[in-house]
């Protein structure tokens, strides 16, 4: 059996209850209902405005560097520079490029057009190229070095360029792995000068 508080144990907290001041029950109900209304919008507007995606804070050290055995060098371009761009890679021994097509607007801002006389805006994009460049980190310096000699115009709109840590590489053909699928060996140029 539980045992029952003794009625002297208690007389003490009923006197000091007494000299508490009466409360309306009505009103803590309203500022309890009030409350859990107010709350719930501010959690609404905070779902509705919430993005689907996590959130990602930078690192807060201005020397990181994200560490990774292979980096792809994305360089944004001008469509005209991309023939010296490929061939200041090429003189340093880089022989794996992807070259894309793209559409964007950065500071630049949109194109102009004019027909007629008169000046209109297709859209806000710039035709672009988009070179990527898949090198091992002792590379991306150099890599990044030659793209600016050969791409820097001085102008507004000469691109730019993003350097993204790449966890891995593989070669389809061999399912080699890493380093051994990352240089360029057994390509067209091996077998040409073998040939010959």
């Amino acid at each position: 059996m539980a045992a029952m508080a003794k009625p002297s144990l208690l007389n003490p907290l009923r006197s000091h209850l007494n000299e508490l001041p009466l409360i309306d029950s009505t009103s803590i109900r309203t500022n309890l209902r009030e409350f859990r209304f107010s709350h719930f919008n501010v959690t609404l507007k905070h779902a509705r405005n919430a993005s689907v995606l996590p959130v990602i804070r930078a690192q807060s050290s201005p020397d990181y560097v994200p560490d990774s055995k292979f980096y792809k060098v994305e360089a944004i371009l001008r469509p005209w520079r991309v023939s010296q761009v490929s061939s200041a890679l090429l003189k340093i021994g880089i022989r794996g490029v992807t070259v894309s097509d793209v559409r964007g607007f950065g500071a630049q801002g949109g194109s102009t057009e004019r027909h007629g006389g008169s000046e209109f805006t297709e859209d806000n994009f710039v035709a672009k190229v988009k070179m990527e460049i898949v090198v091992s980190k002792d590379q991306v310096e150099a890599v990044v070095d030659k793209i600016i000699e050969a791409a820097k115009t001085g102008e507004i709109g000469d691109g730019k360029i993003f350097v993204v840590p790449v966890s891995d590489v593989i070669r389809i053909r061999t399912g080699e792995r890493g380093e051994r699928a990352e240089k360029m060996t057994g390509g067209w140029s091996d077998q040409s000068s073998a040939a010959a």
